[in-house]
């Protein structure tokens, strides 16, 4: 044979093996069930598809009553609180390597109570997410075409749940294109502002206010419950899905930080509950639409994001059918809208300020027992200074909580 040849046949073969591993790689059983393997991007655009939802819609509000200079404050302290957060359910979730979610994680390491408890935050917080979700989506429907909101929601209510029928593998290549789309529209929305922010909006400050955003951006930046659901389509590799949920957490922060600031920056104290309509109110139709639109792209992923991961969450930690777990997640947030409870704000804050913190806060536990327990090990996922994580975390979700019931009482 000619060298020639034998180089061919080289190429030959090495493209041959690749391709095995390719098929070898392309799927995993998980849970019972064979699933495509994803990419490090598309495990991205899980997390921030289920990051990047009805919450940026209110910050702006927020953070107008109180003032940029704390509000913007508010966002990178509490997001990167967030990220240690995330960094540390990723570890849970790589060394426990069984098919968990939250409340899985926190049976596995303290009991069944812990178990039970966390069912109970989880399903209060993911349905109040989805009944904020529906309630924004309404207002954002209805200022684009008119009507009642109502209706707009109970419309968005029925898309989102034929999502959450379709399940994990739909959810990825929703997300993957609906996230990129929205985070192209944010930021193109957020540099057209610019020009129309009047300095005078960036000068308030309400030192009475100071606490108000707390409970509301806890809610935007919370994707605990996409990290399990990324892992199912990054097993096996740590790296990559260490990479996925610090760049997945990372990108809502700075979206966050650009909008908050362009939007108060143009609409000031005038800036509405749904951050989108005040600016179509003062900017006109064309912003109206932009806006609202990406608004809409946003809540949408937000909504399949979160009701999947309940449903997984029921499923897997609980073995609850399929069928029962889905039609309490979607009848639930209905019933909830349809006897009026609509307060935008207060749903985010009330969700985002108790449930969310007290979920984070077994987290830590969760994680703290875990590695007393020698189960997570060094490898290529290993946190260091674990403390200076762990400390700040438990510390803020501590306060968030304590104030949050407060605030309530």
């Amino acid at each position: 044979m000619s060298s020639c040849g034998i180089i061919i046949s080289m190429i030959n073969y090495l493209k041959n093996l690749l391709d095995k591993t390719r098929k070898e790689r392309a799927v995993v059983l998980h849970h019972g069930v064979y699933k495509k393997t994803t990419s490090t991007l598309n495990g991205i655009f899980i997390i921030t598809g289920m990051t990047i939802g009805a919450g940026i819609l209110g910050i702006p509000y927020v953070i107008a009553q109180v003032g940029i200079k704390i509000g913007l404050a508010y966002i990178l302290g509490l997001g990167f609180v967030m990220m240690f957060l995330n960094l540390m359910i990723g570890e849970i979730a790589v060394r426990t390597k069984k098919p968990m979610h939250i409340p899985g994680f926190a049976g596995h390491y303290i009991g069944n109570w812990a178990k039970n408890f966390l069912t109970v935050l989880v399903v209060l917080s993911s349905t109040g997410a989805l009944l904020a979700y529906m309630v924004g989506e309404g207002r954002t429907l209805s200022a684009i075409f008119g009507g009642e909101p109502l209706w707009w929601s109970v419309f968005f209510w029925s898309i989102g749940s034929f999502f959450i029928w379709k399940g994990l593998e739909t959810a990825k290549t929703v997300e993957k294109y609906a996230s990129l789309t929205v985070i192209i529209l944010i930021v193109g929305l957020a540099f057209f502002l610019f020009k129309y922010i009047e300095p005078s909006n960036l000068t308030h400050f309400n030192i009475s206010k100071v606490f108000l955003p707390y409970g509301v951006i806890l809610f935007a930046l919370n994707s605990t419950s996409a990290i399990a659901e990324s892992h199912a389509l990054l097993p096996g590799e740590p790296g990559k899905f260490r990479r996925a949920v610090f760049f997945g957490t990372l990108i809502p922060i700075i979206v966050y930080v650009l909008f908050a600031f362009a939007v108060v920056g143009v609409t000031g104290l005038q800036t509405t509950e749904v951050a989108t309509i005040g600016l179509g109110q003062i900017l006109g139709e064309n912003v109206l639409l932009v806006s609202n639109i990406f608004a809409s792209l946003a809540m949408f992923t937000g909504f399949v994001g979160i009701g999947i991961a309940l449903k997984q969450s029921l499923v897997w930690d609980h073995k609850v059918s399929p069928v029962v777990a889905e039609l309490g997640i979607v009848a639930v947030p209905l019933l909830l809208l349809l006897i009026g409870i609509n307060n935008f704000v207060k749903i985010l804050d009330i969700v985002g300020g108790l449930f969310i913190s007290l979920e984070a806060i077994f987290m830590v536990i969760v994680y703290w027992i875990a590695k007393n327990r020698k189960d997570l090990e060094v490898g290529q996922y290993n946190l260091h200074y674990i403390w200076l994580l762990m400390v700040p975390v438990f510390l803020v979700f501590t306060f968030a909580t304590v104030f949050s019931i407060i605030k309530m009482f």
